[in-house]
């Protein structure tokens, strides 16, 4: 059996179901392809029921990191530590002679007067618990 970028993506959502959403404000940026432009950067917010506070940001430029700066409303955060999903190609697969291609990689944020710095790396879904 080979895991499935899909497969990965899914998994890292686990956090997300069932908890209560919290809203979320921020510059997207613009990523432009062509005539098209989309928002650089997605994100979105829960807490689950023990009170962790989950964020889920996709980097949707294929070429470009972003290193982002998040403050953490309601308080301060003592830990932030998570998993991003990129790979070396937007098409890039997992296959069974490479079954390692696309696997999510543990990341840690830096937390600090209250506000979250991140990198972000090209074409990505990072998905982080902050401790509170």
């Amino acid at each position: 059996m080979v895991l499935t970028p899909t497969y990965y993506v899914y998994k890292m959502y686990v956090p997300f179901q069932d908890a209560v959403f919290v809203p979320v404000a921020f510059n997207a940026g613009v990523y432009q392809q062509g005539d098209i432009n989309l928002p650089r950067v997605d994100a979105v917010a829960a807490k689950d029921a023990k009170g962790k506070l989950w964020l889920e940001i996709t980097n949707l430029d294929p070429n470009q990191s972003i290193e982002i700066e998040s403050t953490i409303a309601g308080g301060t955060g003592k830990s932030a530590v998570g998993e991003t999903l990129t790979a070396p190609k937007v098409d890039s697969v997992n296959t069974f002679d490479s079954p390692h291609t696309v696997v999510p990689k543990p990341i840690s944020a830096k937390i600090q007067g209250g506000k979250l710095t991140l990198k972000l790396e090209p074409k990505s879904v990072t998905v982080i618990s902050i401790e509170q």
